[in-house]
């Protein structure tokens, strides 16, 4: 009976030794032994590394059906009954039980990394059916759990997200000094490493904004944008038209009101071109729209508007401030 219990706990044990098996625990002589191989079984696992969690399964088992022979004992004129009752929860949790003790390790976490190019905008569909637009120059990280017990991604440079509803399971984006977190909605990041500010806008649905710490800093509604400034650590809020700065997922990038100094780090994102600029003409603040003219025709407009002059010197486009006569 020993080899069969041993079978039992390593869910080796065909049908009808497991139910000869279970007729014999009814007996208190057959449980005691099974206890005892449990635990000598219990303890080989242990050393060996494996989940212990199906032993405590069986443990908790084990108790109950004690349990129920003892009872059965002090009602002596019920213990037909009280037996039956054993043997059917015996059958009715028995599967559960086995696949407990199969049960495979845990999935180790693991990561998957989508990069877009210089030049590139690409799009892609989570596991969860929520799809991203992911700007040139731009990393998206999530891991093997998402949609199952997460919906977590890390975003670096800039993407747009339209995301599935799950109320159960939020989406978040860890943006570094940001979080956000949203159930279901469509709404754009941008972090890039080389921009002094950061933001969020929101397109449809309701955002929560959120400190590392998870901590709730304002929540956003449609048509609203939460602007971080990485130099005096201010965050605020406005309203927006949020075309303006989702734009580029359709090949169109807006310049409203912006600084030369951070439209060429734009320039250089959709054109894979280095730029240099005088610090002088950095803060020349400009609104135009770029959709499909070359990089040549960009320069040229911004000679037209600017008080600068563009000169290619070998890999690299230097903005020369140059005041107009």
């Amino acid at each position: 009976m020993e080899k069969k219990i041993i079978d039992y706990l390593n869910g080796n044990l065909g049908a009808e030794d497991q139910q000869e098996l279970l007729n014999w625990l009814r007996e208190e002589e057959g449980l005691a032994q099974f206890n005892q191989v449990k635990e000598t079984w219990w303890q080989a696992k242990r050393k060996s590394g494996k989940s212990i969690s199906s032993d405590l399964s069986l443990s908790r088992l084990s108790n109950r059906l004690y349990e129920k022979q003892q009872l059965a004992r002090s009602r002596k004129l019920a213990s037909l009954y009280k037996y039956a009752a054993v043997f059917l929860l015996l059958l009715a949790i028995g599967s559960s039980v086995l696949l407990l003790v199969n049960r495979s390790p845990e999935i180790p976490l693991q990561f998957t990394e989508v990069n877009t190019e210089y030049g590139q905008v690409s799009s892609i569909l989570l596991p969860d059916s929520s799809k991203v637009w992911i700007n040139s120059g731009t990393s998206l990280v999530y891991n093997n759990h998402y949609g199952i017990d997460n919906r977590d991604v890390e975003v670096k440079g800039e993407a747009f997200f339209a995301v599935e509803k799950n109320r159960g399971l939020p989406f978040k984006v860890d943006l570094g000094e940001l979080r956000v977190e949203v159930t279901g909605t469509r709404f754009g990041v941008s972090n890039y490493d080389d921009s002094n500010s950061m933001h969020v806008v929101l397109e449809e649905g309701a955002v929560n904004v959120q400190s590392p710490t998870n901590q709730l800093l304002l929540q956003l509604k449609p048509e609203e944008l939460a602007l971080f400034d990485r130099k005096s650590m201010q965050l605020g809020k406005t309203k927006v038209n949020p075309d303006l700065y989702t734009s580029w997922k359709e090949g169109i990038i807006h310049i409203y009101n912006q600084p030369l100094s951070e439209l060429v780090l734009k320039l250089e994102k959709r054109y894979n071109q280095r730029f240099e600029i005088d610090p002088k003409a950095g803060n020349i603040h400009l609104t135009f729209s770029i959709e499909n003219e070359s990089l040549a025709e960009v320069l040229l407009l911004i000679e037209k508007i600017a008080s600068v002059k563009a000169v290619q010197r070998n890999e690299i486009i230097q903005i020369q401030y140059q005041p107009k006569k």
